[in-house]
């Protein structure tokens, strides 16, 4: 065979296999019998920051360019997250998820379906950090807040109000450390129970629908 029809035929065969996958892409997919239910746990959030911080002298924050300066100085990685779902008791999977990028610090995606017989059953989701600094939420915020306060100039006072509302913004955006719901639902033939994440409440809701509706209703009842 001639190089020239090596080369058309290695041309042709791509072209073929591209095809193949494209229409493989598109063929409908069926998850479930009919006669089944579905439970799917499809969530989305920005990991937390797991950070060691110091506060940084007045020498030191002269070193630093003006509108580069804050008073405390932190390193640190994304936290990491074991997921568990469990129905009536059993497990159905256990996870670890972290977030997307080379650094994990973009917004996890997860999305894990599981059928499931018809009929009234007990479901739980569990999100939850499992590395931490040591230092809770909370102890964190009101320790980075003491240390603004204390700020003995006015310029000082703006700054560390400023880092303040920053962190608080950054903190409300993160996943919380510890996510959970438990839900008693009965699920009829085809019927999707969907546990998501709510960014604005920071927590796991339940809706349920078909699979063929575009929009669920809140399952009953919902539990955090």
């Amino acid at each position: 065979m001639t190089p020239f029809l090596r080369r058309a035929a290695a041309a042709l065969f791509a072209v073929t296999l591209t095809a193949a996958i494209v229409a493989l892409s598109r063929a409908p997919f069926k998850v479930t019998r009919d006669d089944q239910a579905l439970l799917r746990v499809s969530w989305s959030g920005r990991p937390a920051r797991i950070e060691r911080c110091r506060e940084l002298s007045d020498e030191e924050l002269e070193k630093v360019p003006p509108h580069m300066r804050q008073r405390l100085e932190c390193e640190g990685r994304s936290a990491r997250y074991g997921v568990r779902v469990l129905s009536d008791g059993a497990v159905l999977s256990t996870d670890t998820v972290s977030g997307g990028g080379l650094r994990g610090d973009r917004s996890i995606h997860m999305l894990r379906e599981y059928p499931v017989v018809p009929g009234p059953h007990t479901f739980a989701v569990e999100v939850a950090r499992t590395d931490s600094a040591g230092v809770s939420e909370k102890a964190e915020e009101d320790a980075g807040d003491a240390r603004a306060a204390e700020a003995p100039s006015e310029g000082q006072l703006d700054r560390g109000a400023r880092e303040r509302q920053e962190r608080r913004r950054q903190r409300q955006e993160r996943l919380p450390p510890r996510l959970r719901i438990d839900t008693t639902v009965a699920l009829a033939p085809g019927a999707v129970l969907l546990i998501s994440y709510d960014p604005i409440e920071r927590r796991l809701v339940a809706l349920t629908g078909d699979r063929s509706a575009q929009r669920g209703r809140p399952a009953s009842p919902p539990a955090r």
